[in-house]
């Protein structure tokens, strides 16, 4: 059987929608109707809605439309999990990143040796076994006095090795090490042509392949012996178990926030027709809207002129109207 493209499987999804909740129109793939069956728009305004985007398509009214317009009922976008936000005012974050690695603190790792050389008669924890501070760790009995004592875990952690079994001599090596990992580390370096704008107290994603957490610069460190960089020392809570240590992490460094009067969210740009446009909520349904952008930071872009404050854009699943936008442009191909 040959498979479905993601779009067939769109519109099959968006039929079925349709019908279990008929309308008396919509777009081009949200009905699952070719634009030769659908309505006029009896109150279009051939002279535009002062965005230039109310001007009658090149089919006139063979088709009846708004170009750019999609239209769809409340009901169905919500079904569709479209989603819209008013657009407004917002904070575009300047920023660089840094690299380095997640690092254990040295207080949260712990050495068990035999306080006086015995012979090792029990040993109660293997590696990566849990053990709260004050557990009984092994029990060893002394030469000297022919007593046994106790070695108790000074910290909380997981054993991390084990150096020594029951009935071996204990005299003066590490037997096990505990370790800590519930709170890392993560050291960045910092470069001469960065340092001048890196402070304690920024703010900090840290990022790897699949997490990321919020941080802020705690210390900042003169490099090691012939090293040439800073170091910021960032704290990471690792109480999930999501972050080892040793790891390459990268991190995005708020140098400073810019206010400014309208920004958009990344999420809702698409590219229609080489143009930057974002889908804004109508009577009808949605209407193209061509953005010129300004500063972005990777989460929210700026927007000098197409959209105005106050107006409703799509956030969520905007690439469904733009699929339904070329299969409308398609189908006046034909």
């Amino acid at each position: 059987m040959k498979p479905f493209s993601s779009f067939s499987l769109i519109s099959l999804f968006l039929g079925t929608l349709v019908m279990a909740f008929p309308q008396k129109s919509y777009g081009a793939a949200f009905s699952g109707s070719d634009h030769e069956h659908s309505a006029p728009h009896e109150d279009a305004d051939e002279h535009g809605d002062g965005h230039g985007n109310g001007h009658k398509d090149e089919h006139g009214d063979e088709h009846g439309g708004q170009e750019g317009l999609i239209e769809i009922t409340p009901l169905l976008a919500q079904k569709a999990g479209i989603k819209t936000m008013p657009a407004g005012s917002g904070v575009i974050k300047q920023t660089v990143t840094v690299y380095g690695k997640s690092v254990t603190e040295p207080s949260r790792i712990s050495h068990i040796k035999a306080r006086f050389s015995g012979v090792i008669t029990e040993l109660n924890v293997n590696v990566g076994d849990r053990v709260e501070a004050g557990d009984v760790l092994a029990q060893v009995e002394s030469n000297s006095s022919l007593t046994r004592y106790p070695l108790t875990a000074p910290i909380s952690g997981n054993v991390v090795t084990r150096n020594a079994n029951p009935g071996e001599l204990a005299d003066g090596q590490v037997l096990l090490t505990l370790a800590d990992y519930s709170s890392l580390w993560v050291e960045y370096q910092i470069f001469p042509g960065q340092a001048q704008t890196v402070t304690s107290g920024q703010a900090v994603t840290v990022s790897s392949g699949f997490e990321q957490a919020q941080s802020s610069i705690k210390h900042l460190l003169p490099g090691r012996s012939n090293q040439d960089f800073l170091i910021a020392r960032v704290p990471l809570d690792n109480s999930k178990g999501n972050w080892s240590p040793g790891v390459l992490l990268s991190g995005s460094i708020v140098l400073r926030q810019i206010e400014v009067p309208l920004v958009v969210a990344n999420r809702a740009l698409q590219e229609v027709e080489g143009q930057q446009v974002v889908f804004v909520s109508t009577e009808q349904g949605f209407q193209t809207r061509a953005v010129q952008l300004g500063q972005s930071d990777g989460i929210s872009t700026r927007v000098l002129s197409g959209l105005s404050v106050g107006e409703h854009y799509v956030v969520e699943n905007s690439y469904l109207l733009k699929a339904d936008l070329e299969k409308s442009s398609a189908g006046h191909h034909h």
